[in-house]
């Protein structure tokens, strides 16, 4: 078992592939597991990092607390402490919230960043009322762990199986993520703008929790966006196995035009890093 201790917490992480690196970042109550669907697309080409946030799966969390500036704060360390030059980072969910957070709060941690069905607008009414719906309770301190249960339905016990802690992590796990959901206060119109590298946002056209027109305003305000959308999908969708080459495929191609800094564009590619706002700007046209 491969862990590194960052920030008082043990993180565990998988590493799969070689070439340059990857961070992949899972989403909320489950692990780094969820990503195997998607590394058969990536490892070919990509050193694929997958750790367990502090709390899920095999990593410990002793602060008794989950933020997700805290996790951001982590995957800077893990970083860090690995001696990653810079890697691209991506995350679904909660992992794309974390991956915005970093690239607020570290913005010299990555070169690139992937953010998949993730918002900065942690009060958005379609956000809070599929979080209170997952939760069974609009209460951050009052989560209905049954009914979280009954939620996932026959994905519950694969879920907590990836929780080697068993039954007392993750009752604590979902106690700990409910106020971090429901009570986060989000990202501001000047922080996400300040995000200057190139981001990937990805998202289902049938997301109920980070609707399409969220990511489309998403993508609006930051200054180096690109935008893929998987049709048919919803907020689960992209990281289920039957849609998994979606995603990873779009990962894949991101990855490709962004990993190397300096690379020199191939003959009639657009330049990595120049977005299509930039363009407009340039032309004297307004982003709509």
């Amino acid at each position: 078992m491969t862990t590194i201790d960052v920030n008082g917490a043990t993180i565990y992480y998988e590493e799969h592939g070689a070439g340059e690196p990857l961070v992949l970042l899972h989403g909320g109550l489950i692990s780094s597991a969820s990503w195997e669907p998607e590394l058969p697309y990536l490892t070919g080409e990509f050193r694929v990092i997958t750790p367990d946030t502090r709390g899920h799966g095999r990593s410990t969390n002793p602060s008794g607390k989950l933020t997700y500036p805290q996790l951001a704060d982590d995957v800077a360390a893990l970083i860090g402490e690995l001696g990653l030059d810079r890697p691209i980072v991506g995350g679904y969910s909660d992992g794309g919230q974390i991956a915005l957070e970093l690239g607020v709060r570290h913005p010299a941690a990555a070169r690139a960043l992937i953010v998949a069905a993730a918002h900065p607008d942690a009060n958005a009414p379609a956000t809070i009322e599929a979080t209170a719906a997952l939760l069974g309770s609009d209460d951050p301190n009052a989560p209905d762990i049954e009914h979280v249960e009954a939620f996932l339905g026959g994905f519950a016990e694969m879920i907590k199986s990836w929780h080697t802690g068993g039954e007392p992590q993750w009752r604590t796990l979902v106690q700990l993520t409910a106020p971090m959901w429901l009570a986060y206060a989000g990202l501001t119109e000047d922080e996400v703008r300040r995000i200057e590298v190139p981001v990937l946002l990805f998202t289902g056209d049938r997301d109920e929790m980070v609707p399409l027109d969220m990511t489309l305003s998403l993508y609006r305000a930051l200054p180096n966006a690109e935008l893929a959308v998987a049709p048919g999908a919803d907020h689960a969708g992209p990281i289920l196995p039957d849609r998994a080459d979606v995603f990873a495929v779009a990962i894949r191609d991101f990855a490709r035009r962004h990993a190397q800094a300096g690379q020199l564009p191939r003959a009639g590619s657009t330049t990595p890093g120049f977005s299509r706002q930039q363009a407009l700007r340039s032309s004297g046209h307004r982003s709509v």
